[in-house]
């Protein structure tokens, strides 16, 4: 199929990198929720760039960000674990 996915440590890094986007999608999907909640400590804290509508909109956008990131990096990972048990 494709030649770069006959590489293990190639394919174990793309979902290690998944991961850390995973990760990174939660804490900012967090801090948006929080913003959401309460938006005069986040306002102050991002110094007024993440307001509460600004907030709102990317704590929804960001929902399906986080599910397919965190989807491909489970995903990567059982294959990457199912190829290895069967080679």
């Amino acid at each position: 199929m494709f030649a770069w996915l006959k590489d293990k440590r190639t394919i174990r890094r793309i979902g290690r990198w998944f991961g850390w986007i995973s990760l990174a999608l939660v804490l900012v999907t967090m801090l948006t929720g929080y913003g959401i909640t309460q938006f005069r400590i986040v306002t102050s804290l991002t110094a007024g760039f993440l307001g509460k509508a600004v907030s709102q909109r990317w704590h929804e956008s960001l929902g399906l960000l986080v599910l397919a990131a965190l989807a491909l990096h489970v995903g990567i990972a059982l294959w990457w674990r199912w190829k290895g048990a069967r080679d």
